[in-house]
Order: C-alpha cells, then sequence, then structure tokens
C-alpha cells in the first residue's frame, strides 16, 4: 500500500489525464457515455436506476427526504444524471454540480436552466463562495483517479467541502487488497480507505451493497447468460434487484464492479 503521507508527482499527469479522457468520450452525453463502456444505453439506464435506490436509501437514513431543504455538491456530476434527480424529485434541496470535463460542464450550463455547475478537478476544487454543503457525493468517480496521493487529496477536499454535520457519500467496491483491472481504474483496499479516512478524521458511518450482478451483464454461465439476453435488461435488473434484497453477495468472480458499495461517511 502506498504511504499515505506522501505526495506524488504523477497527480498533475493524471488530471490532465482524466480530463482529456472525458472530453473526448463525450459526444451526445448519453447514459453509456458516462457509465459502462458496452453496457449500452438500456443497461446502463437500469445501473443508474440502481444508483439512484442506494442514494435514495442514504439520503433518507441521513434525514434528507423529499420534502425537506438541504445542500448537496456533486463531485464529478458527469453529463448531469443526479442533477435532473435533485431537480425532480428533491426540489428543496439545493444543487451544486463540479465536473473536470469542461466540455460535460458547458453542456450541462446549456441544458438545466439556473442551476450551478462549476469545471474542476476534484482533488482540489474549492467552492468560490466558501459554502459548506450537507451532502457531498460521489459517484464511480474516485476509482478513475489511478494516482493514490490523488485520490486521498480528492477525499480531502470533499471533507473540507462537507458541513459540520454532513455526510460524504462515495461509491467504492473496497476490495481486500488494491486492484488495477485496467489502464483507467484502480479499486483501492478496504485498509488503504480506512487509513486514508482516519488521517481526515473520518469513518464510514455506513455502506450498503448496490449491485448482485448488473455491471457485468448477468450470470458467467453462457446458457443463462444467453437465455436472459433473450429477456433483456429488465430481467436481468429485476433479478438483480431480488438478489440484493435476499442478501446475497455477488460472487468473486464478477469483479469489484458488481461489488460496489455506497459509503456514507461521516466526521469520526
Amino acid at each position: 500500500m502506498a504511504d499515505l503521507g506522501l505526495s506524488s508527482g504523477a497527480g498533475a499527469t493524471d488530471a490532465v489525464r482524466l480530463r482529456e479522457f472525458w472530453n473526448e468520450r463525450y459526444a451526445t452525453f448519453a447514459l453509456s457515455e458516462s457509465g459502462w463502456l458496452g453496457a449500452g444505453e438500456v443497461l446502463n439506464d437500469r445501473i443508474y436506476a440502481c444508483k439512484r435506490q442506494a442514494l435514495a436509501r442514504a439520503l433518507g437514513a441521513l434525514g434528507h427526504t423529499r420534502d425537506r431543504a438541504f445542500s448537496v455538491l456533486d463531485a464529478g456530476c458527469g453529463q448531469g444524471h443526479f442533477a435532473r434527480v435533485f431537480r425532480d424529485s428533491y426540489t428543496r434541496a439545493s444543487y451544486v454540480g463540479v465536473d473536470i470535463s469542461e466540455r460535460a460542464v458547458a453542456h450541462l450550463r446549456r441544458t438545466f436552466e439556473g442551476v450551478e455547475f462549476h469545471a474542476g478537478d476534484v482533488c482540489g476544487w474549492r467552492d468560490p463562495s466558501g459554502r459548506c454543503f450537507d451532502v457531498v457525493q460521489s459517484f464511480e468517480v474516485v476509482h478513475l483517479i489511478l494516482d493514490d496521493a490523488s485520490m486521498v487529496k480528492a477525499l480531502a477536499s470533499m471533507a473540507a467541502a462537507m458541513s459540520e454535520r454532513g455526510a460524504l457519500l462515495v461509491t467504492a467496491p473496497l476490495p481486500d487488497t488494491t486492484v488495477q483491472p485496467s489502464s483507467y481504474l484502480r479499486y483501492r483496499s478496504r485498509s488503504f480507505w480506512e487509513q486514508a479516512l482516519a488521517r481526515l478524521q473520518l469513518t464510514i458511518a455506513a455502506e450498503q451493497p448496490m449491485y448482485f450482478w448488473l455491471p457485468a451483464g448477468g450470470p458467467r454461465n453462457k446458457y443463462a447468460r444467453y437465455a436472459l439476453a433473450r429477456v433483456g435488461p429488465s430481467a436481468l435488473y429485476a433479478i438483480d434487484r431480488a438478489a440484493l434484497a435476499l442478501g446475497l453477495s455477488s460472487p468473486a468472480s464478477y469483479g469489484p464492479d458488481c461489488r460496489t458499495r455506497l459509503l456514507t461517511i461521516r466526521r469520526a
């Protein structure tokens, strides 16, 4: 595991890589561009439904219901999925989005009238008005930061944006050991997270599984996969929700994406 106290010169390079990655990836700002590559629009829609459900549960546990006013910072707001969620379902919430892609932010400013968006790197972004937020959320973002020191800086930056009684909602699979399955993904171990959070005087107050097999596209068995593929993503989604409700754990062979959890992080 990396020494969490060390800085890294790789951070600036990582930021440039991420900015170029997202500026190039967005073409139509569809879910399939911000979600899982190759999954298609319909399956990504079902994956995002899982994210919305996890978010609603976490917000409810914090006392942030649809009829209450609270403030939200969306760190890595992408093409605006959660901007729509808060606009349509949490009408009293005040929402601010931040993303490293200038193209995405320009698109969001054209699309969402009266909603505040900023172009910036979550590893060091500070609100220009000095505000703190009741909820700072970051869905499927920090595992894209390859440099460990930069990832810790991202956590520190988000923690600095939390109000005194605020919470940080972040997705992570928390494997036993850190794994980097591709050139643009790095999943840190549970011990890495716990040490990084402890140094920031934060702790994981709650965690909830988000998927059973949906990011993997269904079962590994080729015959079952073929049969379900003929039925479509809705069947995969229904079984995924049922398995999660029964408390079933995703098999290790499905990879870390399927074991992603939504972490509720509070001050220690």
